[in-house]
């Protein structure tokens, strides 16, 4: 093939290509725009080229838009970025575009690239996913607290009917005090359930990070000690760090309560704080029997346990334990994630953002400049 044919040859083939492929100068202006780039955006190369590249992304997307682009030329990155844009008919299009740099054969940057694909029908298609596995989850928690408040009140009401046949004093004084902990488990299992959909609303408190954790570490010692499992916590030296105490605490009774009664045994569970200049960082390592993938892959469910009914008495078996710490970790704009393998022990790590004004880098003791 020619050199004029091969430069007709790949003409074409860029032209015809099935995304948008928009190229700029070092200044970011367009200066290549091919004929999918003008049916997504509506605009032709002609009117296009020489504009900025910036204008055809959204306002409230710019500036996000021309940091990836400057550190796609600076650094030789390629970023992936979405963004929203209205076609000729009105119509909002999601699109997802690839940032590039444009290098010259002597390896300097002249500016940078952007193919662009349309990923309307595969945002919808996800949200339908999104939405069904949202109704299949809806309809398993409104089973499951059916049959919950099934075997507590179905309970409760044929002691009700033992004693009204009765009249034995000492006969409807044990009824009366079932009956008092059948309410008790219906009032725990309430209180888990409002926990999970808003957050513990009491959890407005502002309390030191560092106090918290240690008042929590005096607690969760003497429960390990009385499981026979060694504990250890390690954290650094922090400066006074406002959270939300009640739910901090709260999230970590509940992970470690999990790894307790994931070592019936006894075995090791260790809590290692840290942070990394914009997160505080709460790992919690225990050596219990660990979760196989079908297990960690439910294991933030709410009511989907695999210790029990509540209708047995067992108040941790409701299922919301780390369902409810899950919640409150998303409340506090954080993370939490877990690593397991069977026979191996599990690992959760809960990220929290540390407030803006402590989010500077750190020095080699942990504490913050």
């Amino acid at each position: 093939m020619t050199s004029e044919g091969s430069d007709a040859y790949y003409r074409n083939l860029f032209e015809h290509l099935g995304m948008a492929v928009i190229a700029t100068d070092a200044d970011f202006n367009i200066r290549v725009w091919n004929a999918a780039a003008a049916r997504v955006f509506g605009a032709g190369s002609t009117s296009m080229k020489g504009t900025p590249i910036i204008s055809i992304v959204p306002q409230d997307r710019r500036r996000a838009a021309e940091r990836m682009l400057k550190r796609a030329v600076r650094e030789g990155e390629t970023i992936q970025f979405e963004f929203h844009h209205r076609d000729t008919q009105g119509v909002q299009r999601e699109l997802a575009g690839t940032i590039a740099p444009v290098c010259l054969l002597s390896g300097e940057r002249a500016g940078a690239s952007i193919c662009v694909r349309d990923i309307t029908r595969h945002v919808a298609l996800q949200s339908e996913l999104s939405e069904t596995r949202k109704m299949a989850s809806l309809g398993e928690m409104a089973g499951s607290i059916a049959h919950h408040f099934n075997n507590i009140l179905g309970g409760a009401v044929t002691s009700l009917d033992f004693a009204r046949s009765s009249d034995d004093p000492a006969i409807q004084t044990r009824v009366l005090d079932q009956m008092g902990d059948a309410i008790q488990r219906a009032v725990t299992l309430v209180n888990g359930m409002l926990a999970f959909a808003e957050g513990d609303r009491r959890a407005e408190d502002q309390s030191d990070f560092t106090e918290t954790v240690a008042a929590l570490a005096d607690e969760i010692e003497r429960e390990t000690a009385e499981s026979g499992i060694v504990f250890r916590l390690t954290m650094p030296e922090l400066p006074v760090i406002p959270v939300a105490g009640v739910q901090v605490a709260t999230v970590f009774r509940n992970i470690v309560r999990n790894a307790i009664e994931a070592m019936p045994d006894g075995g090791k569970l260790d809590i290692d704080v840290s942070n990394d200049g914009t997160s505080l960082i709460i790992l919690f390592e225990d050596t219990g029997c660990g979760l196989d993938e079908a297990t960690k892959s439910r294991i933030f469910e709410p009511f989907w346990t695999t210790k029990g009914t509540m209708a047995a008495g067992a108040v941790a078996a409701t299922g919301l334990g780390l369902a409810i710490a899950h919640g409150l970790v998303h409340m506090m704009d954080g993370t939490i994630t877990v690593t397991s393998e069977v026979g191996k022990g599990s690992c959760f790590r809960v990220t929290l953002p540390l407030p803006k004004r402590f989010r500077q880098r750190e020095t080699a003791r942990g504490r913050f400049d």
